[in-house]
This record gives C-alpha cells, sequence and structure tokens, in this order.
C-alpha cells in the first residue's frame, strides 16, 4: 500500500532512527542487522501493519571514497523491534533489551 505524499511527510519525520548513527548496530554483522530488518517488515506484513510507516530503505553516497550505501531509516518501534529480533548478543545489545524490558 504506497503512501499519499501527506502520509509520507509524516512517518518521514518520524523514522529518526538511522543504521549509520546506531552504535548499537556496531559490533553486529551486516547479515545479522538485515536478517533482523527483513524479520521486522514480516512482523509488520503479518500484524497487518504498513511497514513504510515504520521503515524506509534510504540510500546514502560517501563522497570521500564514491561509494553508494544502503540504510534505513526507522520509527522509534520500528527501531525497537529490529532490535529485538537481531539474532547477534553484545554488550550494548544486551543493554538495549533491557531498557526495552523495563518500558
Amino acid at each position: 500500500m504506497e503512501l499519499t505524499d501527506f502520509e509520507e511527510a509524516i512517518h518521514h519525520a518520524m523514522r529518526q532512527y538511522s543504521l549509520e548513527h546506531l552504535t548499537v548496530t556496531e559490533e553486529t554483522s551486516q547479515e545479522n542487522i538485515l536478517e533482523a530488518i527483513q524479520k521486522s517488515l514480516a512482523v509488520c506484513r503479518l500484524a497487518g501493519i504498513n511497514s513504510e510507516q515504520h521503515f524506509k530503505k534510504i540510500y546514502v553516497y560517501n563522497a570521500d571514497i564514491s561509494t553508494l550505501n544502503i540504510d534505513w531509516r526507522m520509527t522509534k518501534k520500528g527501531l525497537n523491534l529490529m532490535i529485538i529480533l537481531t539474532s547477534s548478543m553484545n554488550e550494548k545489545m544486551a543493554q538495549w533489551l533491557w531498557e526495552l524490558a523495563n518500558l
């Protein structure tokens, strides 16, 4: 289901988290992160939630090394879901999960 321009503008403002800026994912492999995002998108689909409200793939150009990288913008709920579904565990991930459990 495509979002209207107005809906996209609202959801864009809510998608304030990006993998590029998260220290919690530093020690996690790209494969584990992508797997967690795919699982998160599946959770949205199965729950009848429009995943575009919480996740958006973006392309980031790095002019220093002339590369184009894929990143994801997420809402807080989308980010928390992705963290919960990440299969690898490290100290930062454990602290994040503990904080989520306290919500």
